[in-house]
């Protein structure tokens, strides 16, 4: 299974929120979908940090990708 996800090449469609170099967050503006369940997400985190605490995120369910550098955070928006 290939859950490989290009920041750089889907870039152009998610606005960077903000990056501490430690964790980046994205916003995505075009509906881009998640590389492990292929459902749109809201939000990208990418964690380079060794370690990270994931703040309170009301729910809303989230998918994890183990990259080389880093760790993809996919989340999505809050089913009901």
């Amino acid at each position: 299974m290939n859950v490989d996800f290009d920041v750089h090449e889907h870039r152009h469609r998610m606005k960077l929120l903000r990056d501490s170099g430690d964790v980046a967050v994205f916003d995505d503006r075009d509906g881009l979908t998640c590389p492990v369940c292929s459902r749109a997400f809201d939000r990208l985190v990418l964690i380079r940090a060794e370690t990270f605490s994931v703040p309170q995120h009301a729910g809303a369910p989230f998918c994890l990708v183990r990259r080389d550098d880093d760790v993809a955070l996919f989340r999505h928006e809050k089913t009901d």
